[in-house]
């Protein structure tokens, strides 16, 4: 197993690249060598400022190109399979396997992200957990704090274990500190009793700032230990 992790979230728009950055920030500002891949990108363009990649590429300071950051790329904002055969594009589990490999001894640490959940389909034969089990990166999932979140976030560990992946915990993004009630405040205790994960972290719902501030806001907030 590769020294890195693998952010997966229980839904798409869950926040894996605002975390999988925020980590990426924190460590960068400890002086961890970290380098970034997220192999699919569906409805940005990845040079877009805004763009996921470019997004976890500046959180990291990897300077490795956009293109090796994100290889594959579709125009439209659906799962990459199917937004890649609107586009008549093929892409096969062993084409990103093969830029992984290209790219993976770059740095000591490396923040893989996914897209949307687990089992989205990236191919016409694989899902995202057919490349999480190729890469055997330790997984940390992206959760919710709100209700039904438990079950999301069950149904995701669950899964992922049935794949044979190592599940590190669990971070809970977009906590409202102001509206949060009995739900959003016993979440993270039922989460751990039933999912049977530690909440490695729960991060406060804020507007967006810069990456030194979002590098103190994960370093403190999140669990880093854990999968150093």
């Amino acid at each position: 197993m590769g020294n890195g992790i693998f952010v997966t979230g229980t839904d798409t728009g869950i926040g894996k690249t605002f975390v999988a950055g925020g980590i990426a920030a924190a460590l960068s500002e400890k002086n961890v060598d970290v380098g970034v891949f997220k192999p699919m990108l569906s409805g940005d363009n990845r040079e877009d400022p805004e763009s996921d990649t470019m997004i976890l590429k500046s959180m990291s300071g990897d300077e490795s190109p956009s293109s090796d950051i994100t290889p594959f790329q579709f125009d439209e904002p659906l799962a990459p399979y199917l937004a890649a055969k609107r586009q008549k594009i093929s892409v096969k589990q062993t084409d990103v396997i093969n830029t992984w490999n290209h790219i993976k001894h770059r740095h000591s640490f490396y923040i893989v992200e996914g897209a949307g959940g687990i089992a989205v389909p990236y191919g016409k034969d694989f899902l995202v957990s057919d490349v999480m089990k190729d890469i055997n990166l330790p997984v940390i999932v992206v959760t919710r704090p709100n209700l039904g979140t438990v079950n999301h976030t069950f149904l995701t560990v669950d899964y992922a274990r049935r794949c044979g992946l190592n599940v590190l915990g669990v971070v809970i993004n977009g906590f409202n500190t102001e509206k949060a009630g009995i739900v959003e405040h016993t979440n993270p205790e039922l989460i751990e009793q039933f999912c049977k994960v530690p909440v490695l972290g729960i991060i406060p719902q804020i507007d967006k700032k810069d990456r030194k501030a979002l590098a103190e806001l994960f370093y403190t907030k999140v669990n880093l230990s854990s999968f150093m």
